[in-house]
């Protein structure tokens, strides 16, 4: 009697609301997410992969729970997933072109660090690239590097060195030279920095001084590459 009744209530709810319940689930463990799912019907026609939240799964998952949960993600184009994907077969697997398709895809969907990560390598890479770089991470929508906004980058390097410090990075990056774009700069070029303390220094900072896009830029794909020499694998 009570199974039923509630089995009613639950059908009667949106599907809407039954993705939000799910996705909640989701973010409290896999285990939650996968019994909820097998409890009814509607709930199994509700299970949206794409959307659901990947933040009790390991970055770098180990157990076939995760990883089966991970792969039905990746498979409905979660955009966590996606990026997580990209950044493993960048920087670990050495597939750089099938990871850069990842990140692209995460970063068509919006996912902050993915953009981050994305058009920080193209900047990196140089040439038409860089360009195309500086193009993707114009969409953050940041505020002028003078009017501070290193929290959110400060996010997304947080998250991509907890996610380097996870597995074995076998990849590194060349920072860019930097191009001479004529700028009133009235900031002091910094080498690449080796140690955490010299690489947490500036990200500790929102007062960078008044710079354009590309030394903003430049000095955050230097910093980015001396984050990935300190957890390559020799």
């Amino acid at each position: 009697m009570t199974t039923n009744f509630t089995s009613d209530i639950v059908t009667s709810l949106p599907e809407h609301m039954l993705s939000e319940i799910l996705k909640h689930a989701a973010s409290n463990s896999i285990a939650d997410f996968v019994n909820l799912k097998l409890c009814c019907k509607a709930f199994e026609r509700a299970s949206n992969y794409e959307n659901v939240s990947m933040e009790k799964v390991s970055l770098v998952p180990w157990r076939k729970c995760e990883k089966g949960f991970q792969k039905r993600c990746k498979a409905a184009n979660n955009a966590e997933a996606l990026y997580r994907k990209g950044m493993i077969n960048c920087f670990s697997r050495r597939k750089s072109e099938s990871g850069l398709r990842y990140l692209k895809k995460a970063t068509e969907k919006g996912h902050v660090e993915a953009i981050y990560t994305y058009g920080i390598i193209l900047i990196c890479l140089g040439g038409e690239l860089r360009k195309q770089g500086l193009r993707v991470l114009s969409s953050l929508h940041l505020p002028k590097p003078n009017q501070g906004n290193s929290r959110m980058i400060a996010s997304c390097r947080s998250k991509m060195e907890k996610f380097l410090r996870c597995m074995w990075v076998h990849v590194a990056l060349t920072g860019p030279k930097g191009i001479c774009c004529n700028c009133d700069c009235d900031i002091e070029e910094k080498p690449n920095h080796s140690t955490p303390s010299e690489c947490q220094a500036w990200d500790a900072s929102n007062d960078v001084g008044h710079c354009c896009d590309y030394c903003f830029w430049d000095r955050e794909a230097n910093l980015f590459c001396s984050l990935l020499r300190k957890y390559l694998v020799n």
